[in-house]
Protein backbone atom coordinates (compact mmCIF):
# COMPACT_ATOMS: atom_id res chain seq x y z
CA UNK A 1 0.00 0.00 0.00
CA UNK A 2 2.01 3.04 -1.21
CA UNK A 3 1.15 6.33 1.82
CA UNK A 4 0.95 9.68 0.55
CA UNK A 5 2.41 12.56 1.80
CA UNK A 6 1.48 15.73 2.43
CA UNK A 7 2.38 18.28 -0.13
CA UNK A 8 3.16 21.15 2.02
CA UNK A 9 5.77 18.80 3.95
CA UNK A 10 7.30 17.70 0.49
CA UNK A 11 7.76 20.95 -0.15
CA UNK A 12 9.66 21.64 2.92
CA UNK A 13 11.54 18.36 2.37
CA UNK A 14 12.95 19.28 -0.58
CA UNK A 15 13.89 22.81 0.25
CA UNK A 16 15.99 21.19 3.16
CA UNK A 17 17.48 18.63 0.92
CA UNK A 18 18.18 21.68 -1.57
CA UNK A 19 19.82 23.93 1.40
CA UNK A 20 21.90 20.93 2.24
CA UNK A 21 22.72 20.35 -1.22
CA UNK A 22 24.24 23.60 -2.27
CA UNK A 23 26.05 24.31 1.34
CA UNK A 24 28.43 21.55 0.25
CA UNK A 25 29.17 23.15 -2.80
CA UNK A 26 30.31 26.33 -0.37
CA UNK A 27 32.92 23.75 2.18
CA UNK A 28 36.08 23.62 -0.28
CA UNK A 29 35.95 27.30 -0.84
CA UNK A 30 35.71 28.40 3.57
CA UNK A 31 38.90 30.11 4.67
CA UNK A 32 38.59 29.33 7.85
CA UNK A 33 37.15 26.76 10.27
CA UNK A 34 35.13 28.21 13.63
CA UNK A 35 37.30 28.87 16.78
CA UNK A 36 36.28 29.56 20.10
CA UNK A 37 37.20 32.81 21.21
CA UNK A 38 37.32 34.81 24.37
CA UNK A 39 38.46 38.62 25.56
CA UNK A 40 38.41 41.01 28.54
CA UNK A 41 35.15 42.99 28.73
CA UNK A 42 35.65 46.47 29.93
CA UNK A 43 34.29 45.63 33.40
CA UNK A 44 37.14 43.02 33.73
CA UNK A 45 34.55 39.66 32.72
CA UNK A 46 36.00 37.15 30.33
CA UNK A 47 32.99 36.21 27.78
CA UNK A 48 33.37 33.99 24.70
CA UNK A 49 32.01 34.00 21.47
CA UNK A 50 31.95 31.35 18.54
CA UNK A 51 33.97 32.46 15.58
CA UNK A 52 33.82 31.87 11.75
CA UNK A 53 35.82 33.94 9.50
CA UNK A 54 33.97 33.75 5.88
CA UNK A 55 34.60 35.49 2.52
CA UNK A 56 34.58 39.35 2.19
CA UNK A 57 31.84 39.45 -0.74
CA UNK A 58 29.22 39.01 2.06
CA UNK A 59 28.35 41.09 5.39
CA UNK A 60 29.70 39.90 8.92
CA UNK A 61 26.75 38.17 10.96
CA UNK A 62 26.25 38.19 14.65
CA UNK A 63 23.72 36.11 16.19
CA UNK A 64 22.28 36.82 19.62
CA UNK A 65 20.89 33.75 21.64
CA UNK A 66 17.45 34.16 23.51
CA UNK A 67 17.06 35.44 27.31
CA UNK A 68 19.41 33.13 29.77
CA UNK A 69 21.06 31.21 27.19
CA UNK A 70 23.96 30.16 25.39
CA UNK A 71 25.86 30.69 22.06
CA UNK A 72 24.71 26.89 22.18
CA UNK A 73 20.86 27.07 22.43
CA UNK A 74 18.57 26.84 19.31
CA UNK A 75 17.58 28.56 16.89
CA UNK A 76 20.56 31.15 16.61
CA UNK A 77 22.49 27.98 17.28
CA UNK A 78 21.55 26.13 14.13
CA UNK A 79 21.09 29.51 12.11
CA UNK A 80 24.91 30.31 12.65
CA UNK A 81 26.03 26.73 11.67
CA UNK A 82 23.74 27.37 8.48
CA UNK A 83 25.20 30.83 7.71
CA UNK A 84 28.99 29.57 8.07
CA UNK A 85 28.53 26.77 6.00
CA UNK A 86 27.48 29.00 3.23
CA UNK A 87 30.52 31.51 3.40
CA UNK A 88 29.59 33.86 6.06
CA UNK A 89 31.60 35.31 8.41
CA UNK A 90 29.31 34.21 11.88
CA UNK A 91 30.16 35.48 15.51
CA UNK A 92 28.05 34.25 18.22
CA UNK A 93 28.68 35.08 21.55
CA UNK A 94 27.40 33.67 24.90
CA UNK A 95 26.45 36.96 26.84
CA UNK A 96 28.24 37.33 30.16
CA UNK A 97 25.81 37.94 32.40
CA UNK A 98 28.84 39.41 34.58
CA UNK A 99 30.17 35.74 34.54
CA UNK A 100 33.49 34.80 33.61
CA UNK A 101 33.49 32.36 30.91
CA UNK A 102 29.92 31.49 31.30
CA UNK A 103 29.30 28.77 29.13
CA UNK A 104 25.98 26.94 30.70
CA UNK A 105 22.26 28.48 30.90
CA UNK A 106 21.39 30.66 33.93
CA UNK A 107 19.49 29.43 36.49
CA UNK A 108 16.24 31.85 37.11
CA UNK A 109 16.69 31.48 41.01
CA UNK A 110 20.51 32.64 40.96
CA UNK A 111 21.48 36.29 41.57
CA UNK A 112 21.39 38.34 38.63
CA UNK A 113 23.74 41.15 38.36
CA UNK A 114 23.56 42.22 34.83
CA UNK A 115 21.63 44.72 33.38
CA UNK A 116 19.75 45.43 29.54
CA UNK A 117 22.06 47.97 29.76
CA UNK A 118 25.37 46.07 30.63
CA UNK A 119 24.08 43.73 27.78
CA UNK A 120 23.84 46.48 24.73
CA UNK A 121 27.45 47.69 26.15
CA UNK A 122 28.36 44.06 25.89
CA UNK A 123 27.39 43.91 22.08
CA UNK A 124 28.57 47.39 21.38
CA UNK A 125 32.20 45.55 22.57
CA UNK A 126 31.47 42.63 20.23
CA UNK A 127 30.76 44.73 17.01
CA UNK A 128 34.07 46.68 18.24
CA UNK A 129 35.75 43.20 17.89
CA UNK A 130 34.53 42.43 14.54
CA UNK A 131 35.42 46.04 13.34
CA UNK A 132 39.31 45.40 14.88
CA UNK A 133 39.17 42.25 12.34
CA UNK A 134 38.25 44.34 9.28
CA UNK A 135 34.80 43.75 9.19
CA UNK A 136 32.69 46.92 8.57
CA UNK A 137 29.61 45.56 7.39
CA UNK A 138 27.68 43.83 9.87
CA UNK A 139 23.83 42.75 10.31
CA UNK A 140 22.79 41.59 13.90
CA UNK A 141 20.30 38.67 14.16
CA UNK A 142 19.10 38.71 17.46
CA UNK A 143 16.59 36.24 18.66
CA UNK A 144 13.15 36.64 20.87
CA UNK A 145 13.84 39.61 23.35
CA UNK A 146 17.35 39.76 22.80
CA UNK A 147 16.19 41.46 19.79
CA UNK A 148 15.29 44.54 21.88
CA UNK A 149 19.05 44.61 23.17
CA UNK A 150 20.20 44.98 19.25
CA UNK A 151 17.57 47.24 18.58
CA UNK A 152 18.67 49.16 21.68
CA UNK A 153 22.16 49.57 20.17
CA UNK A 154 21.36 51.18 17.67
CA UNK A 155 20.22 54.25 19.60
CA UNK A 156 21.58 57.47 19.37
CA UNK A 157 23.67 56.61 22.04
CA UNK A 158 25.36 54.08 20.89
CA UNK A 159 25.19 54.24 16.85
CA UNK A 160 27.43 51.69 15.23
CA UNK A 161 28.15 53.06 11.79
CA UNK A 162 29.87 49.73 10.55
CA UNK A 163 25.93 47.92 11.57
CA UNK A 164 23.93 47.89 7.72
CA UNK A 165 21.20 46.11 8.99
CA UNK A 166 19.04 44.72 12.09
CA UNK A 167 16.77 41.02 11.69
CA UNK A 168 14.64 40.32 14.28
CA UNK A 169 13.49 36.64 15.04
CA UNK A 170 10.47 35.83 17.03
CA UNK A 171 10.97 39.44 18.10
CA UNK A 172 8.31 39.77 21.06
CA UNK A 173 8.85 41.53 24.86
CA UNK A 174 10.08 39.77 27.66
CA UNK A 175 7.02 38.68 29.94
CA UNK A 176 6.73 40.81 33.07
CA UNK A 177 4.13 41.45 35.71
CA UNK A 178 2.78 45.41 35.06
CA UNK A 179 1.62 45.01 38.92
CA UNK A 180 5.14 43.95 40.60
CA UNK A 181 6.68 46.51 37.71
CA UNK A 182 4.95 49.16 38.78
CA UNK A 183 5.43 47.82 43.34
CA UNK A 184 8.99 47.66 41.91
CA UNK A 185 8.93 51.70 40.88
CA UNK A 186 6.82 52.65 43.70
CA UNK A 187 9.36 50.65 46.07
CA UNK A 188 12.40 52.45 44.80
CA UNK A 189 10.41 55.83 44.84
CA UNK A 190 10.00 55.67 48.70
CA UNK A 191 12.92 54.24 50.01
CA UNK A 192 15.83 54.26 47.62
CA UNK A 193 18.49 53.32 49.94
CA UNK A 194 16.83 50.47 51.32
CA UNK A 195 15.43 49.03 48.70
CA UNK A 196 18.41 49.64 46.00
CA UNK A 197 20.46 46.77 47.07
CA UNK A 198 17.56 44.33 48.40
CA UNK A 199 17.30 41.23 46.63
CA UNK A 200 14.31 40.72 45.18
CA UNK A 201 12.13 37.48 43.39
CA UNK A 202 10.19 38.80 40.37
CA UNK A 203 8.54 37.22 37.16
CA UNK A 204 10.74 38.17 34.05
CA UNK A 205 10.72 35.89 30.78
CA UNK A 206 9.94 32.50 31.30
CA UNK A 207 10.88 33.10 35.22
CA UNK A 208 7.93 32.73 37.71
CA UNK A 209 8.37 34.67 41.22
CA UNK A 210 12.06 33.10 41.24
CA UNK A 211 14.38 35.45 39.40
CA UNK A 212 16.51 36.88 41.88
CA UNK A 213 17.77 40.45 41.24
CA UNK A 214 17.12 44.08 42.69
CA UNK A 215 14.71 46.26 41.65
CA UNK A 216 17.30 48.31 39.36
CA UNK A 217 18.23 45.83 37.54
CA UNK A 218 14.92 44.31 37.21
CA UNK A 219 13.59 47.48 35.95
CA UNK A 220 16.28 47.95 33.50
CA UNK A 221 14.32 45.20 31.60
CA UNK A 222 10.97 45.22 32.59
CA UNK A 223 10.64 48.53 31.26
CA UNK A 224 10.55 47.07 27.41
CA UNK A 225 7.19 46.27 27.72
CA UNK A 226 4.76 45.87 24.54
CA UNK A 227 4.54 49.17 23.55
CA UNK A 228 8.11 49.90 24.31
CA UNK A 229 9.24 47.15 21.91
CA UNK A 230 7.20 48.92 19.12
CA UNK A 231 9.11 51.78 19.91
CA UNK A 232 12.15 50.54 19.85
CA UNK A 233 11.50 48.78 16.32
CA UNK A 234 9.57 51.88 15.07
CA UNK A 235 12.36 54.29 15.93
CA UNK A 236 15.66 52.26 14.66
CA UNK A 237 17.93 53.91 11.97
CA UNK A 238 19.25 51.33 10.35
CA UNK A 239 17.03 49.18 7.81
CA UNK A 240 15.07 46.37 10.17
CA UNK A 241 13.53 42.81 8.73
CA UNK A 242 11.27 41.02 11.57
CA UNK A 243 10.88 37.11 11.06
CA UNK A 244 7.78 35.59 13.06
CA UNK A 245 6.46 32.02 12.78
CA UNK A 246 2.70 31.73 12.69
CA UNK A 247 2.81 29.23 15.14
CA UNK A 248 4.13 31.38 17.86
CA UNK A 249 2.32 30.77 21.00
CA UNK A 250 4.75 33.20 23.16
CA UNK A 251 3.83 36.25 21.09
CA UNK A 252 1.46 38.36 23.09
CA UNK A 253 -2.37 39.24 21.57
CA UNK A 254 -2.56 40.68 17.85
CA UNK A 255 1.39 40.97 17.93
CA UNK A 256 1.70 40.50 14.09
CA UNK A 257 -1.10 42.77 13.26
CA UNK A 258 1.23 45.56 15.83
CA UNK A 259 4.64 44.48 14.21
CA UNK A 260 3.39 44.94 10.33
CA UNK A 261 1.19 47.96 11.30
CA UNK A 262 4.30 49.83 12.98
CA UNK A 263 5.37 51.57 9.53
CA UNK A 264 6.79 50.55 6.16
CA UNK A 265 10.26 51.05 6.34
CA UNK A 266 10.66 47.64 8.02
CA UNK A 267 9.74 44.45 6.33
CA UNK A 268 8.10 41.26 7.82
CA UNK A 269 8.28 38.08 6.58
CA UNK A 270 5.94 34.88 8.15
CA UNK A 271 7.15 31.60 8.28
CA UNK A 272 3.76 29.36 7.77
CA UNK A 273 3.30 27.11 10.74
CA UNK A 274 6.50 28.14 12.18
CA UNK A 275 7.28 28.01 16.25
CA UNK A 276 8.69 30.27 18.32
CA UNK A 277 11.88 28.49 17.75
CA UNK A 278 11.51 27.45 14.35
CA UNK A 279 11.87 23.71 15.14
CA UNK A 280 12.26 20.96 12.68
CA UNK A 281 12.79 21.81 9.39
CA UNK A 282 11.51 25.34 9.66
CA UNK A 283 15.03 25.47 10.54
CA UNK A 284 15.85 25.94 6.76
CA UNK A 285 12.94 28.23 6.18
CA UNK A 286 14.57 30.93 8.48
CA UNK A 287 18.20 30.25 7.39
CA UNK A 288 16.29 30.92 3.22
CA UNK A 289 14.94 34.24 4.73
CA UNK A 290 17.83 35.29 6.64
CA UNK A 291 19.82 34.65 3.71
CA UNK A 292 17.66 36.20 1.31
CA UNK A 293 17.86 39.55 3.22
CA UNK A 294 21.89 39.38 3.79
CA UNK A 295 22.19 38.92 -0.28
CA UNK A 296 20.31 42.02 -0.44
CA UNK A 297 22.84 44.49 1.28
CA UNK A 298 25.28 46.18 -0.16
CA UNK A 299 28.84 45.79 0.94
CA UNK A 300 31.18 48.90 1.26
CA UNK A 301 34.68 47.99 0.62
CA UNK A 302 36.47 51.04 2.07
Amino acid sequence: METAINPGVLRRIRRALLFTTTTCLFLNSLPALAEQVETKLPNGVIATANFHSGVNSVPAVITLHGFLQTQHSPPMSSLASNLSSRGYTVLSPTMSLNINHRSQSMACEAVHTHTMESEVDELSYWVSWLNTKGYKNIVLVGFSSTGNIAALLLGARNTQSSVKHIILTSLNPVFLDTAERQQMRASLNSKQNKTAKRLERVSLGYCKKNYTTTANNYLSYASYDNNKVLELVRDNPVPTEIILGTADTIMPDNWIAKITGINTQNHVTLIKNATHFFDDTHEFDLAEAVENTLKNISINHL
